[in-house]
């Protein structure tokens, strides 16, 4: 299954202390910003920043106000590796950095939303839900006897 997945956060948010951290380009021994800027979590979850699609803002609800806000998309097979994990015989928690990132992350956050694309085109749902809710509905739209979903989860505490 195809999918995009997206976090949105608060620009406010990033820092020293923040678990995603900026990736900077090394040359020459300098270290660099990169154009778009790259977030990483542990070196194993990357994104890429990006311009809030318009068609993503239709579903953003009226209670969350995203104008200082980062649209980080998801770089990389995690989610893809999530996916077959779900699917075999016997799943590996701790072999899911996404889903580990997720976990350590977001009960940091007051407000956030993930964007969960089939097809990269596809939003079936708008949902508010805790962390755990999330992680929870990714378990289970990722599994091949369900059926497949787009949605957007939000949090606003």
């Amino acid at each position: 299954m195809q999918v995009c997945f997206d976090l949105m956060i608060p620009k406010a948010c990033f820092g020293d202390s923040f678990p995603l951290q900026e990736e900077l380009a090394s040359f020459g021994g300098e270290s660099y910003k990169q154009d778009p800027p790259r977030y990483m979590w542990k070196e194993e979850v990357k994104f890429k920043c990006q311009v809030i699609p318009d068609h993503i803002l239709t579903y953003i609800p009226s209670e969350i106000n995203v104008t200082e806000w980062n649209y980080l998309s998801l770089e990389g097979n995690e989610l893809e590796s999530w996916e077959k994990n779900i699917n075999k015989q016997t799943p590996e928690e701790s072999q899911l950095p996404l889903k580990q990132m997720l976990n350590e992350l977001l009960p940091l956050l007051n407000e956030w939303v993930v964007i969960f694309e089939l097809n990269c085109d596809q939003i079936d749902n708008v949902y508010k839900m805790n962390s755990s809710m999330l992680l929870e509905k990714v378990n289970t739209v990722l599994n091949w006897n369900n059926v497949p979903e787009g949605f957007i989860a939000w949090y606003k505490s």
